[in-house]
């Protein structure tokens, strides 16, 4: 290549390093203006973060560059003593190659190949960190005595190190061989591999490299294996397994000893005849011999053991078990009563055609006092986010939904609410950049600081000179805003609250461990995990965007260690606000992940109803309960042992003060119900509920059924399912309510009727609408509106009047 090539080239690249480089330091810049925005804690964690990253991933990719760079060049000098053979006809020639062309295109090559391989390491950055801390759980794990914290913050690192060796030297003994092939330094004579000494020497060297990587990873299987990354130690197999790998371990030392003794004398059949031992050696105790001896269908280690393990690794250690006791008094019904599920909820509230983002039960002030309801938050294309209102434990009384979606519906003490979010909000799924006259995000500015911005943010609205003066607001997803912030959490489903006139969005956040030792594994969001922990909360503000996050009340030793590295963003659990503090509920996935590890036999629950085989936590869950005194959520989830149909067990999760509360039921045979499945199929056998089914569809609507819920009463398990008449383009109406205690069962239009009907006081009255007779509707809805006079509520009043107006004029 001339000189000008070499000139244009070099330009080139360093314009490129230029755009790169820019566009870096700009998205810094960018971030930590918006983090400044927030706290200056925040925007020097953004900073540190952020240099971090790029150091590692620098870090990585100088490595791997100067590796390859260093091994072509190698291959490079032994073009100096081969040439390359060429046949023109009968006459084979020898071709000298340009040295310098070929120097050049090494250095280009291995350049290229660090690129694409060294890149990845900045992701390194959490484990980095948390292996640099020295963390320590204070707890030991039960085969190779070492404390847990090697796993969750050592081990973790070293795998991927090892596994950026092996790759590295993988990489260069192939390319090194196939480039020694091509330019004739290593290639076939008289049926033999003849090898000139500068290619053996080497290849050599880079087998000695791979043995002892390889030994390093043998040496390192005891642990992955203990860690659940490579096997289970659940089957019986942990002694030989280990004995495989410290065998695996020295073979591996000695066929690097012989590949180094190769390099020097160039003995064929005896680095040959390592490597295939160690090769045959592997294939035999890692899968030949396991499968020929089998695995054993129980753990070595105690079930007590076991369930310690699992409840440090999925938070369960406040773990309450008792059993359900048959007591004097009568059943009492569940209340409050709570009539919808996710779904409903979303389509019982009257709205345009806009998206729903978020939909999830929470406490309401209504009439004065608290009330269980749900609140939905709605897009409106261009105009921002609507948030309504549903009331949860009450319909009106023809079954139609109470919504709200008036402030003054849901004023509180803090004074009327704020049911409308500007474009500058935050809901989840929002992205792009809002450009608006209010201050609170970062300030356009003019010259550099706007082109930045605009290049970071990649929003050529922001390079308008009337923009100078305007604030841009950008990560509005409450999760992608957490992330900026807590990168090493993984961020749950936001959740809306209405507190203090407010809308807040509370995130949970969790810390998920690949390496934790010898517990239970389950699927999350399609991996696999050995722990699963709520240890974080994240609080944003719907309007202003202002972001804190928590340590959760009961967070283990590695959410307080991650607490103390930085502890300008994380604030402790006595910072929560106290209403905050009331309005939580159970960590959603949290629970997903221990209902799972409950549900394997070393628990003796049985098997979770219901519940698929992968943690999501997307939607909330539907069969949850009413807390009597209306201040939370209590998530009831059934057990059954296959293949007997009948509840063996309950877990009843729920959060007091922000404490997570985790009880699990053992219900005997005599007290239990049998699973949803049979409960439906019993309460689609009475006549009444045939009759109401013909009469909905007579009507040109659908019955569509709710989730099963159990509740445990003083006389056994108790359950119920609501049924809801649907048309589409109209809001459902709750037409139906089955229920059982025991052996008895009812049903009816609403709770009181069905219950009235399991205790043989009344029976339901099924006329051709969905609901019933005009008559015993108004009559209802009269002593509705007479109650609500008596004692002054004039709002009840009204809901009364206006469901006697609609009962009336149907026809």
């Amino acid at each position: 290549m001339s000189q000008r090539g070499i000139r244009i080239t070099l330009a080139v690249v360093l314009a490129v390093l230029l755009l790169f480089a820019g566009r870096w330091a700009a998205g810094l810049a960018a971030d930590r203006w918006w983090a400044a925005s927030l706290s200056p804690a925040a925007a020097e964690f953004v900073t540190d973060w952020a240099v971090l990253r790029l150091a590692l991933e620098l870090a990585g990719i100088l490595l791997a560059s100067a590796w390859f760079v260093g091994n072509l060049l190698v291959v490079y000098r032994a073009i100096g003593s081969v040439q390359v053979h060429r046949r023109l006809a009968n006459l084979e020639i020898r071709e000298a190659v340009n040295l310098q062309a070929l120097a050049a295109l090494s250095v280009a090559g291995g350049l290229f190949l660090g690129l694409v391989t060294g890149r990845g390491t900045g992701r390194w950055t959490a484990d980095v960190v948390l292996a640099w801390s020295g963390f320590q759980m204070g707890e030991v794990e039960p085969f190779l005595g070492r404390d847990v914290g090697y796993y969750l913050a050592e081990l973790p690192l070293w795998r991927k190190l090892h596994g950026f060796a092996l790759l590295l030297i993988l990489l260069a003994l192939g390319g090194a061989a196939i480039l020694y092939a091509l330019i004739g330094a290593m290639r076939w004579l008289d049926r033999r591999l003849a090898l000139n000494d500068h290619a053996r020497m080497h290849l050599g060297a880079l087998l000695v490299l791979l043995g002892l990587v390889l030994a390093w990873g043998y040496a390192r299987e005891p642990a992955e294996l203990v860690a659940g990354v490579i096997g289970t130690v659940h089957t019986g197999l942990f002694g030989f397994r280990t004995t495989v790998a410290f065998a695996l371990t020295g073979l591996a030392l000695g066929t690097a000893i012989l590949s180094a003794l190769w390099a020097a004398r160039g003995r064929h059949t005896l680095v040959l005849s390592s490597w295939l031992v160690l090769g045959a050696a592997s294939l035999l105790g890692h899968h030949i011999i396991p499968a020929l001896i089998g695995t054993s269908p129980s753990s070595t280690l105690e079930p007590s053991v076991r369930r310690k393990l699992d409840q440090l690794a999925y938070g369960m250690v406040a773990l309450r078990e008792s059993t359900l006791a048959r007591q004097a008094e009568p059943a009492a019904p569940p209340a409050p009563f709570a009539v919808w599920q996710p779904t409903l909820a979303a389509d019982a509230i009257p709205g345009d055609s806009g998206r729903v983002v978020a939909v999830d039960r929470a406490v309401l002030p209504i009439g004065g006092r608290q009330r269980p309801g749900w609140l939905v938050v709605r897009v409106q294309s261009g105009e921002g986010a609507q948030v309504a209102a549903l009331l949860d434990d009450r319909t009106t009384g023809d079954g139609h939904p109470l919504t709200y979606t008036d402030p003054d519906s849901l004023r509180s003490a803090a004074g009327l609410p704020d049911l409308h979010l500007p474009r500058r909000g935050l809901w989840p799924g929002v992205r792009g950049t809002v450009v608006d006259t209010v201050p609170g995000g970062v300030k356009v500015g003019t010259g550099l600081r706007r082109l930045a911005l605009a290049w970071a943010l990649q929003s050529g609205d922001l390079l308008e000179p009337e923009v100078a003066e305007r604030y841009a607001y950008w990560y509005l997803d409450p999760v992608e805003r957490l992330r900026r912030l807590a990168p090493y959490v993984a961020w749950g489903t936001p959740t809306p609250r209405l507190l203090d006139g407010e809308l807040l969005w509370v995130v949970d956040g969790y810390l998920p461990s690949f390496t934790f030792p010898a517990s239970t594994r389950i699927r999350y969001h399609g991996e696999w995990v050995g722990a699963l922990r709520a240890g974080f909360l994240g609080v944003v503000r719907g309007e202003s965007g202002a972001t804190a996050i928590y340590l959760r009340h009961g967070s283990d030793e590695l959410a307080k260690e991650w607490q103390a590295l930085f502890p300008g963003i994380i604030q402790p659990a006595s910072a929560i606000p106290p209403d905050v503090l009331r309005s939580l509920a159970y960590p959603r996935e949290a629970l997903e992940a221990q209902v799972r590890v409950l549900g394997q036999p070393h628990w003796g629950f049985g098997e979770p109803v219901g519940h698929s085989d992968q943690v999501t936590g997307e939607a909330p869950p539907e069969a949850s309960l009413w807390e009597a005194d209306t201040s939370g959520v209590e998530q009831v989830v059934p057990f059954q042992r296959p293949p007997q149909r009948f509840v063996s067990a309950v877990a009843r999760a729920r959060s007091t003060d922000g404490w997570a509360m985790l009880t699990v039921l053992r219900v005997d045979s005599l007290l239990a119900l049998p699973d949803p499945a049979a409960l439906q199929t019993r309460w689609g056998r009475f006549p009444t509920f045939q009759q109401l089914k013909d009469s909905v569809e007579k009507a040109g609507a659908r019955l569509e059924a709710g989730a099963v819920r159990y509740w445990p009463t003083s006389e056994g398990l108790g359950a119920y399912q609501t049924y809801f008449a649907r048309r589409d383009g109209e809001p459902p109406v709750l037409a139906w309510v089955s229920l059982a205690v025991g052996e008895r069962g009812g049903a009816g239009h609403d709770l009181e009727e069905a219950w009235a009907n399991m205790l043989g006081l009344s029976a339901p009255n099924v006329s051709a609408g969905v609901r019933g007779t005009q008559l015993i509707e108004a009559r209802r809805q009269l002593e509705a509106a007479d109650q609500a006079l008596r004692r002054g509520d004039l709002e009840a009043f009204g809901r009364a009047w206006e469901s006697l107006k609609r009962t009336l004029r149907s026809p």
